[in-house]
């Protein structure tokens, strides 16, 4: 039987667990929205390189956190990316590498978040710069929209019944 303490402990790890997942369905958007390059280069064309960035996080309970993230693509062909992201909060940290594959407008990968040792998967379509998709998760689905113009991306990621709710933010190219 658990205690009260015990309980308690329990809940704050499967709380960060839930969290971890949304940061990593965070990356994984990140990444789904570099997919918007250019068609003709491949989909992932000119996205080789460091990104950073800031945003939000919004929880539940309507508490908003500031979250700033630094993002490094390697590309091995045109139709396949990796990805090294780590992002920090005011409460949290988190590292996701993840894998990319695009195929005649689809795009299907796989994440890991190292820290709590969660995975995932994302499925979408990329049309016009324009990336729609879905992420799970251990326990969770979320949408993401990502818009990518020139050097500079939005994120969404959004989802009704989590205690995450949305993230959302901006990266750009960095110029070193």
């Amino acid at each position: 039987m658990m205690t009260p303490a015990t309980a308690s402990s329990f809940l704050r790890v499967l709380r960060k667990q839930r969290m971890c997942a949304a940061a990593a369905a965070f990356g994984m958007a990140v990444l789904a929205g570099s997919a918007a390059a250019s068609a003709a280069d491949g989909p992932f064309a000119g996205l080789e390189g460091v990104w950073g960035g800031n945003g939000t996080v919004t929880y539940s309970s309507g508490t908003r956190e500031r979250l700033h993230c630094r993002v490094q693509y390697i590309q091995a062909n045109p139709d396949n990316l990796q990805q090294a992201l780590r992002c920090a909060s005011d409460s949290y940290k988190f590292q996701i590498n993840a894998y990319f594959q695009h195929d005649a407008g689809n795009l299907t990968g796989h994440w890991a978040e190292l820290t709590m040792n969660v995975s995932g998967t994302i499925t979408g379509t990329v049309q016009n710069g324009h990336i729609q998709g879905s992420l799970h998760g251990p326990g969770f689905v979320a949408t993401v929209l990502v818009d990518t113009r020139g050097n500079n991306q939005t994120v969404t990621i959004s989802s009704a019944d989590q205690e995450i709710r949305q993230v959302a933010i901006q990266v750009s190219r960095s110029s070193n």
